[in-house]
C-alpha cells in the first residue's frame, strides 16, 4: 500500500490510499466465496452456486462495498500509526475507485486534534490557598451527631426561628383572593424554620405564631427567580398553622456515642477528628490539583478548530437535556429563564475547557510515558462497583455492552495518572 497526506489549515488530513490491486483481488473472492457459501439460489445446493451465478446475484458493486468496509479500517490505521496523525474523529470516505485487475484507490478525510505546544509542568513552585477546618469543626460535627438523634416535640407557645412548623399554605399572586399560584399551595406542610429554603421572607413570617392561627404572609419573589411570570412578583400566602414542635437535643455523652456506634464519647471525638484530618487532606489535594493544572493551561497554546468545539458543545447540551429530564425539569424553559445567549456562551466556554484538559492530559501522559495496564483497569472496576453495590463480574459484562464504556474508563484512569504524576513533580507552597 502507498498513500499520501496532506493537512490544512483547519487540522483536517486528505489521505490519498492506494491499495494493491492482488490484496483487493484477495479481498474481492475471499468476500465472494463467503456469500458463496450462505445464500440460497435457485436451482443450486447451499454453497455450490459456481462464482460468477453468486456474483451476478449478490451484485458486484455490494461485494465491494463490504471489501471497502473490511480492508479501509486496517489499511487506514496504517496510515494513523506511519505518519503519526493524532485523531479527532472518525474519518470519512470521499471517493473509492475500485476496478478488479487494477489498484484500489481510497481518498479519506480526518479531523486532526490540534498541536499542543504545552508549558513547563515538572519542578514548579506552586503557590495554593491552604484549607484548614474551622476552629469550631470538631464542635459543629458533635452537633450534627446529636441532630440526628434528635427528637421534634410539640409545644404549646409562639414558634422561634429554631422551630419546626406545621402548616397549610395558599399562595396567591398580588393578594389572597387574586391569581393563585401554580403548585403553590399544600396540606400539613412541614418546615424546619432555620433550614428553609423557600423565597426570602415566607420563614421569617411563620416565626412568632402559635397552633391554630391562622395570618397572611406578604413576600416577593426574587428577581432571578427561574418561572418569568413570578420574577420580582409581590405575592401574599395563606396560612393556617398546626403545630409548633421543639427540637430537643440528646446530652453529650457515652450513651450518645454508642448510639452513633462509638464505645465513648472520647472514641467519637477522636473518630471526628480523624475525619477532619482526612476531609483537609484530600481538600488540599483537590486545590493543589486544580492550582498546577491551571498553571500548566495558562502556559500552553493550544488553537482548537471550531468543528470540534462545535462537537463539545452539542455534547455538554445533550448530558444538561438529559439531566433535566432526570430531574422532572423542562430543559427548554431552564435554557429561557436564563437566556439562550448565556446558556450557549457558558457551555462553549465549558467546551473549550474540556476539550483543553483533555489535550494537556493526553499530552502530558504521552511524554511522561504513563501507560495504563490491565490491573489499572481492573482496579478501577472494582472501586466502581463497590460504589454501585454491584459484583465486579456483573459490572463488567454491563460495561460490555456499552462500546464506549472502557474508553471513557481509559480516559478516567489516565487522568488520574496524570494527576498523582503532577502531585508528586512539583513543588507546592502555601500562601
Amino acid at each position: 500500500m502507498t498513500n499520501t497526506v496532506k493537512i490544512d489549515e483547519k487540522n483536517i488530513a486528505t489521505i490519498d490510499m492506494t491499495i494493491e490491486s492482488s490484496v483487493a483481488k484477495e479481498a474481492y473472492e475471499r468476500t465472494l466465496k463467503a456469500y458463496g457459501q450462505n445464500v440460497n439460489i435457485a436451482g443450486f445446493r447451499k454453497g455450490k452456486a459456481p462464482n460468477n451465478v453468486v456474483e451476478k446475484y449478490v451484485g458486484a458493486e455490494r461485494i465491494k462495498a463490504e471489501v471497502i468496509d473490511r480492508l479501509f479500517p486496517m489499511e487506514f490505521q496504517k496510515v494513523v500509526d506511519e505518519n503519526k496523525l493524532n485523531i479527532a474523529f472518525r474519518p470519512t470516505i470521499e471517493n473509492v475507485d475500485f476496478e478488479l485487475g487494477s489498484d484500489l484507490k481510497v481518498k479519506a478525510t480526518v479531523e486532526l486534534k490540534p498541536e499542543v505546544k504545552i508549558g513547563k509542568y515538572k519542578d514548579v513552585e506552586v503557590k495554593y490557598e491552604e484549607f484548614k477546618n474551622p476552629d469550631d469543626a470538631l464542635d459543629k460535627e458533635l452537633e450534627m451527631t446529636q441532630k440526628r438523634f434528635s427528637k421534634l416535640e410539640k409545644v404549646d407557645r409562639a414558634s422561634t426561628d429554631k422551630d419546626t412548623v406545621v402548616f397549610d399554605f395558599e399562595g396567591y399572586i398580588g393578594k389572597v383572593g387574586e391569581e393563585k399560584i401554580e403548585h403553590g399551595d399544600a396540606k400539613n406542610y412541614s418546615l424546619d424554620l432555620s433550614n428553609s429554603n423557600f423565597i426570602p421572607g415566607f420563614a421569617e413570617g411563620l416565626v412568632g405564631h402559635s397552633a391554630g392561627d391562622e395570618f397572611v404572609i406578604d413576600v416577593k419573589f426574587p428577581e432571578d427567580y427561574h418561572e418569568d411570570k413570578l420574577k420580582g412578583a409581590p405575592a401574599q400566602f395563606k396560612i393556617k398553622l398546626h403545630e409548633v414542635k421543639e427540637r430537643t437535643l440528646p446530652e453529650l455523652n457515652d450513651e450518645l456515642a454508642k448510639k452513633a456506634g462509638k464505645d465513648s464519647l472520647e472514641a467519637l471525638k477522636e473518630d471526628i477528628k480523624k475525619y477532619l484530618e482526612t476531609m483537609a487532606k484530600n481538600q488540599n489535594e483537590r486545590i493543589k490539583s486544580d492550582a498546577i493544572f491551571e498553571n500548566v493551561l495558562a502556559n500552553t497554546e493550544i488553537k482548537i478548530q471550531d468543528t470540534m468545539l462545535d462537537r463539545e458543545y452539542q455534547a455538554i447540551m445533550e448530558e444538561a437535556r438529559h439531566q433535566a429530564i432526570q430531574q422532572g425539569q423542562n430543559f427548554d424553559k431552564l435554557v429561557e429563564a436564563e437566556g439562550k445567549e448565556n446558556v450557549e456562551k457558558r457551555f462553549r466556554e465549558e467546551a473549550e475547557k474540556r476539550i483543553k484538559n483533555s489535550l494537556i492530559v493526553e499530552k502530558i501522559a504521552s511524554e511522561a510515558e504513563l501507560k495504563i495496564e490491565q490491573k489499572d483497569i481492573m482496579e478501577h472496576i472494582n472501586q466502581m462497583a463497590a460504589m454501585y453495590g454491584m459484583a465486579p463480574v456483573q459490572l463488567f459484562e454491563e460495561l460490555r455492552k456499552n462500546p464506549n464504556a472502557f474508553a471513557a474508563i481509559s480516559q478516567q484512569i489516565t487522568a488520574n495518572k496524570v494527576n498523582e504524576f503532577l502531585l508528586n513533580n512539583n513543588t507546592f507552597i502555601a500562601k
